[in-house]
């Protein structure tokens, strides 16, 4: 009765239809629109810098005392990994998926502390979190002839616009240095005078400060008092009195004072022209595309004041044409599936049911559309391919809902009556397929890691796409059909069409019935050849799949002690080498940096360092994958330098993944590590296809390592800590203060004018004045000592490692198979070395950790499946019989890959995952109508072959529109498909295939199981 009422009032079911439809077609334009997903995470990063001090001294005094911290008080850390470089230290703590409560706990013990920690004279520690981690980020180059006051003062409001777009989070800066007042003093003249350095910075720094001193009270009025130092600062600081022995002296007489850029450790060049470079970063869930248009349309307006600015504005990375291509593919490829969806119901059911049934596709979408736009989430390639997945599912409870209707109609029930008989037929084997497909999908949800991250919200779109396609086939579909559904009168080719079909289907499952063992046989030789397939390796494996890139990046290192000049020189030789390769309209622009390079994820600063990065349009057939090799041969003969490395850019991949050969190799410094190391770059030497072998210890500076001579020190009468500020003030000199002028911090810097730059030992010539008025050198007064040391020192979880990295040619071998090499072969002499630990990471760590992952959601999509089906059905048997079409589907995609020759990837395998619960669901149909007819009271064989006519039809159309769905996709060459197009392959493979087990084996697998049990029950078993 109730249900007579529901399906009666097709008005509201009608009403509730449009006002979700149109929510939705209003909610997709509003969604944020990026390339993948933003990553979540709980991860701090601790900078701190100790200005002047070496990779050592840094790891000594900040790096132990911060872990010795870390490991003693703070809990849920998973891991630490610290970095100590020269002058600056980096830990980045990754805490344990954690409650978010929980977490911010722990982030405000680990910021106290960190400040409670006694560390060297530093700035305040700088503490970040990165919980939401976007990949869009972008390079904005300020480019002009002149690096001086304007240059930076422009690069300055430049930065400043850029920070207050909508949708920017922050904008970093390289190359942008502060300008420093320096003075520099002649220690001769001091020491003529009786004057040390010390009373030199200090008078310098007593005179130069601004202090509000307060108020003072005069005649009952009030007059504020302000002590003023730094006006007009060139003129009153070289009119300071400096008190000497005998006189005062001015400040001018002793030092030179001038006004320059601090030393800039990062340089850019672009188009030959000193350049600066922006980095702005995307706020979490902005719109990338928006944000790219804004940027653009801010330089276009800037470059037009070019001349009276003196500079000019590029974005060098624009990832909008990339974007766009990207989402506009998906979309196409969506578009077609659904066009094709229609098309096949239309053939089967006719064109009213058709259009009745393809209803439920933009029903669906608009409510997915609706909820991302709630929760906040963003339109990307992993939302459009939830879409192309879920696309021909969209339309499976609808068809077989329709085609109950349509029949029940023939047997000439009016519409209504019809509708109700039809639900009542199939509303929970409808149910039930939906709910073990979302089965197969939620776990898919708890996937952490990067493939989580990158597809974690593919399962969301889909489970939410079926869960509101089933209310639109169980309410709104009967509603309207109620009022849209007309008996067919006469019979149509359609009709027929339907009739020959289930003829030729009974005539061919009858044949099947009989010959059990042959039947049985062709599908056991079937599996049986799958298995010998992937035994013997037919199937490719290349589980980590080459994605697109269109950025080329190139990272120099020089001997140490390069100039920024040289190390620009010979970039600048580089730039001319590789732009001839790229073909006309294939290379955007191309820049300089200098001073700091990422190398194998790690970040190393220093003058000997740069890169050059090309940026190439993606509209182009080739991308840089094409032009790495070419330009690797075009540097073969390039000379004095330490290193040159090639690869195609893709920051969101390499930042997840790694490379394809990462080892971590622990174990105290020293002969043993050393050996170790020098063995495991020969076993990757001997690995075809292995290239770009790096270790990541480099040399650092060259140091001069001094220690006061207590002794020599008490015999000349002196005091230690004027020996040491002078020798502070002969190296890099000390900032005593700074002031503000304009929009800029000027820094003052007091330092002695020296003469080393052909011996460092003249550094020690310099003398110092005893109280006597004798001068003895700086070399009698200390121990000298010159060593190399490294350029970083790297800890992970408290220790220190190194790491060793490489490139691979996936042609010749794929990741999974060179690290099991690797393995194997350093397990054959790893106890030559008993205190050396090795540990691979980077694409094999992504790979083991998807593959084990993706194998206990596998366990647990086919645990739900069977808690459903046993539920529905009240059985243990019928669970098994529908999950034996599991293997049937996976049998069809491994012929399926033997065809196509695509490799087995992570992506492939996630969507076997996904088949699982797809491909039982038309034997849950199939089953659902054995039992009613069994129930009724028919035998065993004449139940199997009415079920099987009678789900015939809807098994055929929900196949072929699970199919066309994801056909465009699955035949896409299309570069921007490559990480999807597995999915879908396997998707489609293993329904293909496996809907022709289940018109034929399945129904055979239930006569033999249904017919045993009938027979134990007859015999009292």
């Amino acid at each position: 009765m109730w249900l007579s009422k529901l399906y009666h009032n097709h008005v509201l079911a009608t009403l509730a239809y449009l006002m979700v439809l149109l929510l939705g077609i209003l909610a997709y334009p509003q969604l944020p629109r990026e390339q993948a997903p933003e990553a979540q995470f709980k991860i701090v990063s601790i900078t701190i810098t100790l200005p002047g001090a070496s990779a050592e001294d840094v790891e000594r005094f900040v790096i132990d005392p911060v872990e010795r911290m870390l490991k003693a008080k703070i809990k849920d850390i998973d891991h630490v990994n610290s970095d100590a470089q020269g002058g600056n230290a980096n830990i980045t703590v990754t805490f344990k998926d954690i409650k978010q409560a929980l977490y911010d706990r722990r982030v405000q013990e680990l910021r106290r502390e960190v400040q409670a920690i006694d560390l060297p004279k530093t700035q305040a520690p700088d503490i970040q979190e990165q919980n939401s981690s976007s990949p869009e980020w972008y390079k904005v180059l300020v480019y002009g002839p002149g690096n001086d006051d304007n240059f930076r003062h422009q690069a300055r409001q430049v930065q400043r616009d850029l920070q207050q777009l909508p949708g920017v989070a922050n904008v970093m800066n390289k190359g942008l240095e502060d300008a420093e007042l320096n003075i520099v003093f002649h220690p001769e003249r001091l020491a003529a005078l009786g004057i040390e350095p010390s009373v030199l910075s200090n008078t310098v720094q007593a005179y130069f400060k601004d202090i509000p001193a307060g108020k003072v009270k005069v005649d009952g009025r009030e007059w504020s008092v302000r002590v003023t130092g730094t006006e007009d600062v060139l003129s009153n600081l070289a009119a300071l009195p400096i008190l000497g022995e005998k006189s005062a002296v001015k400040l001018g007489e002793l030092a030179d004072i001038t006004r320059s850029s601090r030393e800039a450790l990062l340089g850019a060049r672009f188009r030959g022209q000193p350049a600066i470079v922006l980095m702005p970063f995307k706020q979490p869930g902005a719109n990338a595309l928006q944000l790219i248009d804004q940027i653009n349309a801010y330089i276009d307006t800037r470059n037009k004041l070019s001349a009276s600015t003196g500079v000019s504005l590029f974005l060098l990375i624009d990832t909008s044409d990339a974007i766009r291509e990207a989402i506009h593919v998906m979309e196409e490829h969506a578009w077609s599936g659904m066009v094709l969806v229609l098309a096949v119901t239309w053939l089967m059911l006719g064109t009213r049911l058709a259009f009745l049934t393809t209803l439920a596709v933009p029903f669906s979408l608009a409510g997915v559309f609706i909820a991302l736009q709630l929760t906040g989430q963003s339109l990307n390639m992993s939302v459009l391919l939830g879409v192309v997945l879920v696309l021909g599912m969209l339309v499976d409870d609808a068809v077989v809902v329709i085609e109950a209707i349509g029949q029940h109609l023939r047997r000439g029930l009016p519409p209504l009556d019809a509708t109700v008989a039809a639900l009542r037929e199939v509303w929970l084997p409808v149910a039930t397929s939906s709910f073990t497909t979302m089965a197969s999908f939620l776990p898919l949800m708890l996937i952490q890691g990067f493939l989580g991250n990158l597809m974690g919200i593919v399962p969301q779109v889909v489970c939410l796409g079926l869960l509101i396609s089933l209310v639109q086939a169980l309410w709104i579909l009967p509603a309207q059909a109620v009022v849209a559904v007309k008996p067919e009168t006469g019979t149509t080719w359609r009709e027929r069409l339907r009739q020959t079909l289930q003829l030729r289907y009974t005539s061919l499952l009858i044949k099947v019935l009989r010959r059990p063992k042959r039947s049985l046989l062709i599908v056991l030789s079937i599996f049986a050849l799958t298995g010998i397939a992937l035994k013997l390796e037919w199937v490719n494996f290349g589980l980590l799949p080459e994605q697109p890139s269109y950025d080329l990046f190139i990272s120099l290192e020089m001997p140490n002690g390069t100039s920024t000049q040289k190390t620009l020189a010979k970039l600048e030789e580089i730039e001319a080498r590789i732009t001839p390769l790229f073909k006309p309209g294939e290379l955007r622009a191309s820049a300089i940096e200098s001073g700091e390079v990422a190398i194998n994820g790690k970040f190393l600063s220093g003058h000997q360092y740069g890169d050059i990065w090309f940026s190439m349009n993606s509209g182009h057939s080739r991308d840089s994958a094409t032009i790495v090799p070419l330009a690797r041969q075009a540097l073969d003969d390039l000379s004095g330098t330490v290193g040159v490395w090639v690869q195609g850019e893709n920051s969101f991949w390499q930042g997840q993944v790694g490379k394809p050969i990462k080892l971590t190799v622990y174990g105290a410094s020293g002969l043993e590590l050393n050996k170790a190391i020098a063995e495991l770059k020969a076993i990757l030497s001997g690995i075809p296809g292995v290239q770009n072998v790096q270790l990541d210890s480099t040399a650092g500076l060259p140091e001069l390592k001094l220690r006061l001579n207590g002794d020599a020190i008490e015999r000349a009468g002196l005091n230690p800590s004027a020996i040491a500020n002078l020798l502070q003030m002969l190296s890099g000199g000390e900032i005593i203060g700074n002031f503000i002028d304009g929009d800029e911090s000027v820094g003052i810097r007091v330092r002695a004018y020296d003469d080393v730059s052909h011996d460092i030992n003249a550094l020690l010539q310099h003398t110092i004045t005893r109280s006597d008025g004798s001068k003895i050198p700086l070399s009698q007064l200390v121990f000298a000592e010159q060593r190399d040391t490294p350029a970083r020192i790297a800890h992970l979880d408290y220790k220190r490692v190194l790491t060793i990295q490489a490139d691979l040619d996936k042609a010749k071998l794929d990741t999974l198979a060179v690290n099991q090499l690797v393995k194997a072969r350093w397990d054959e002499v790893k106890d030559h070395y008993p205190d050396v630990k090795l540990e691979l990471g980077g694409e094999m760590e992504t790979i083991t950790q998807g593959l084990s992952q993706l194998w206990q959601q596998f366990v647990l999509g086919i645990g739900l499946i069977f808690i459903i089906v046993g539920a529905q059905f009240r059985s243990y048997r019928l669970p098994f019989l529908v999950l034996l079409k599991v293997p049937m589907a996976f049998m069809g995609l491994i012929l399926g890959l033997l065809i196509s020759r695509e490799p087995i990837s992570l992506y492939t395998l996630y969507g076997a995952v996904a088949l699982a619960g797809i491909a039982v669901n038309s034997a849950i149909l199939m089953f659902s109508a054995a039992q009613d007819r069994l129930e009724s009271g028919m035998g065993v064989v004449h139940a199997t072959v009415y079920a099987a006519r009678r789900r015939m039809l809807p098994i055929l159309i929900t196949s072929f529109t699970t199919l066309m769905g994801l056909l465009p996709l699955a035949m896409s060459s299309d570069k921007s498909s490559t990480q999807w197009r597995p999915v879908a392959s396997a998707i489609v493979w293993g329904v293909g295939f496996s809907t022709i087990l289940t018109l034929f084996i399945v129904p055979l697998l239930y006569r033999l199981a249904m017919g045993f049990s009938y027979r134990s029950n007859k015999l009292g078993l």
